[in-house]
C-alpha cells in the first residue's frame, strides 16, 4: 500500500506560484507595518540629519552639528508629531534667543546681574515646563537652556553675544526645516494610518 504522502498529487506550477505569491505578499505586508516602519524612520532621520549638517557647513556656520542634533531630537515616526514638536522648538529657541539678548543688553557691564537674570529666566522656564504637558513643556525647557547656551559662554565677552545668538538660531532653524521637510515629503506616516495598522 502507498503512504498518504506518496498518494498526493503535486500541485500544478501555477497553483504553487499563486501560493508562494500570497505568502510573500503577507510577509511583506507584516514587515512593512513592523520592522519596515523602523527602517523607514531610520532612513528619514539619517537623510534629514546629513542634509541639515551639509547645509550648515555650506553656509559656514560655526557649529553644524547643532543642526544635525536638532534633527535627531525632532524626528518622530509620525509626520504630524514632527511638525508639532518643531513648532514648539521654534518658539522655545526664539524666546531663549530674545531673553539672552535682552539680558545682555540690560546687564552688559554687570556680569553678576546678568547671571542673576539668567538664573531667574531658567527658573521661570523650568516652573512653566512643570506646569504644561505634551510638547509645550519642551518649548519652555528649550527657552531656558537656549538662553543659557547662548548667554553663559559670552558673559565675560559680551561683544560676541549677538553673533552667538544669531548663529545658534540659524543652526536650529536649519535642523527644524530639514526634519520637517523630510518627514512630510518622504513617505509620510500619518497618525490615522498608524491607528488603522494597530487596529488590524
Amino acid at each position: 500500500m502507498r503512504s498518504g504522502k506518496a498518494a498526493r498529487r503535486p500541485l500544478p506550477r501555477s497553483a504553487r506560484l499563486s501560493v508562494w505569491a500570497r505568502a510573500t505578499k503577507m510577509v511583506a505586508r507584516q514587515w512593512m507595518v513592523g520592522d519596515g516602519l523602523v527602517w523607514l524612520h531610520l532612513l528619514k532621520t539619517v537623510t534629514a540629519a546629513l542634509l541639515a549638517m551639509g547645509i550648515a557647513m555650506l553656509l559656514e556656520l560655526p557649529s553644524p552639528r547643532t543642526a544635525m542634533v536638532t534633527v535627531f531630537v525632532l524626528m518622530q515616526p509620525i509626520s504630524g508629531m514632527v511638525l508639532a514638536k518643531s513648532f514648539y522648538r521654534v518658539l522655545g529657541t526664539a524666546a531663549g534667543t530674545i531673553a539672552s539678548l535682552v539680558l545682555g543688553g540690560l546687564f552688559v557691564q554687570q556680569p553678576e546681574l546678568y547671571m542673576l537674570g539668567m538664573t531667574l529666566w531658567i527658573g521661570a522656564c523650568t516652573a512653566a515646563a512643570v506646569r504644561y504637558r505634551h510638547f509645550q513643556w519642551y518649548g519652555f525647557v528649550l527657552a531656558g537652556y537656549t538662553a543659557a547656551l547662548i548667554g553663559i559662554p559670552t558673559v565675560m565677552e559680551p561683544n560676541g553675544l549677538f553673533l552667538a545668538a544669531m548663529t545658534r538660531a540659524a543652526e536650529v532653524t536649519i535642523g527644524i526645516l530639514c526634519s520637517g521637510a523630510i518627514s512630510a515629503l518622504v513617505l509620510p506616516l500619518r497618525s490615522s494610518t498608524a491607528l488603522q495598522h494597530k487596529l488590524r
